[in-house]
């Protein structure tokens, strides 16, 4: 096995640990019932959104710092977290303890950007593709595992929610410790970049390498801090004055801000259309649902990674298509009286969401700097948690919706995005037809 498989395997179950947490598809039955006790309403309004606020405030700094502390460090405060989170679910009862635990779950989801981050500045380019898809594989592997033993616990052996908490609390403390094995970083893609990396990229690209050298020396300040914002700047202007880049950029972070809505808010949902059914059996098929959907996503994202399209011609029609879809799916949960099409739309809806992240990802990747993704990841999930907080403020904070009408909402959010990419993809085919016209045209001029 070669160093960069070895670093790859690693961080790969890094990932499978840090997302086995088998309470997670049963929070909200566990706040909602004894020992916690808080209603639907409170757990909707006053600690869901405290995690999505924080998130988007946190995630800046923490991209920041990340390459500053050159990875391991923030990858070691993930898990930290995780299980300061645990043993405060575990111990804590009051209003103010949940919204403390949000605090520190927007922490812990901000520190993820370590997890996807740190493989670039261990690995060659050649290998970014690979490695991507790997750590991409581990996210949904360890949420299958995790949604999979939840349900046994829950259905076969009867667990309750609370020692739910346990098992992921040792999920946790294995992680932590797993942290501590990966190899440290002793560069970064930007605050721990060298001048001597630079010149030998930029030599490599030219025939005049000691001119090349006295323009990169003085293009380059000394101060690390100040370099790094150099070369952040530079890959950000180049990465976001591509109209193609920022065309899947666009659809990933909106796409992506109703994905984390929608993750946050569905038990909420799905407890709202069982609570008039009787069947206590079927309220406790959470775990098998987030097996099903993570399951289905990663085959579904596997199969269209697969297909042979050219992106840059199909791309927005599909992009149209698949917002649409996702709209229509999340009317028909809203209104939906049957909990078995509220899990299968969920279902549905998660492949065709991943399906489309995994070609949003290669296609931008494509047309960047390889050094950049890691940049771009970041500052596209910055975008997508500061339109969540946008809508979030809105629909709970201000409005009050109830969960119904919350997901109708979210239908109508992604209708509007497919309608954009409608528009887009109806006016680049208009261009092309009227390009072609005028060339037919003209070629017919010059031959009589």
């Amino acid at each position: 096995m070669e160093p960069w498989q070895k670093i790859s395997l690693i961080l790969c179950a890094y990932g499978v640990l840090k997302e086995f947490r088998p309470s997670e598809p049963f929070v909200t039955k566990y706040l909602n019932h004894p020992p916690m006790n808080f209603t639907r309403e409170q757990i909707s309004e006053d600690i869901y959104p405290i995690a999505i606020y924080s998130t988007m405030v946190l995630l800046i700094f923490i991209f920041l710092i990340t390459d500053l502390l050159r990875y391991k460090p923030i990858i070691i405060l993930n898990s930290l977290s995780g299980i300061v989170i645990y043993l405060m679910l575990i111990f804590c009862r009051k209003l103010i303890a949940m919204q403390i635990v949000e605090v520190l779950y927007g922490l812990f989801t901000a520190c993820e950007v370590a997890y996807y981050t740190y493989i670039y500045a261990k690995v060659d380019k050649e290998h970014y593709q690979e490695v991507s898809g790997q750590t991409r594989a581990a996210y949904l592997v360890g949420r299958a595992v995790s949604g999979i033993f939840s349900q046994i616990l829950v259905s076969w052996a009867n667990f309750s929610y609370y020692v739910l908490n346990f098992f992921t609390l040792g999920g946790m403390v294995l992680s932590l410790f797993w942290a501590l094995l990966l190899p440290s970083v002793s560069q970064s893609i930007y605050f721990n970049k060298t001048i001597n990396q630079t010149l030998a990229n930029e030599s490599a690209a030219s025939s005049t390498t000691n001119l090349v050298d006295n323009q990169t020396e003085t293009r380059y300040s000394e101060n690390k801090i100040i370099r790094g914002f150099q070369f952040l700047w530079i890959d950000f202007k180049t990465a976001f004055t591509n109209i193609y880049v920022v065309k899947w950029a666009f659809w990933w972070a909106l796409a992506t801000c109703g994905y984390y809505q929608i993750l946050s808010y569905v038990q909420l949902l799905w407890e709202e259309i069982l609570k008039d059914e009787g069947n206590e059996y079927y309220t406790k098929l959470n775990g098998g649902v987030e097996a099903a959907y993570t399951v289905a996503s990663a085959l579904a994202a596997l199969c269209i990674s697969k297909i042979n399209v050219n992106w840059s011609i199909f791309g927005e029609l599909v992009l149209f298509l698949c917002s649409i879809v996702i709209g229509v799916l999340l009317t028909i949960m809203a209104v939906t009286s049957s909990i078995w099409v509220a899990y299968g739309t969920k279902v549905v809806y998660a492949m065709i969401y991943h399906s489309m992240i995994t070609i949003s990802n290669s296609e931008v990747a494509k047309h960047v700097n390889p050094d950049s993704y890691g940049l771009i990841f970041g500052f596209t999930s910055f975008i997508a948690y500061v339109l969540q907080t946008i809508l979030t403020a809105i629909v709970i904070g201000a409005l009050k919706l109830p969960i119904r009408i919350q997901f109708e909402v979210y239908g109508g959010y992604f209708a509007v995005l497919g309608i954009i990419f409608g528009v887009k993809s109806l006016a680049t085919f208009l261009w092309h037809k009227c390009r072609s016209t005028n060339r037919i045209d003209l070629v017919t001029a010059e031959h009589s």
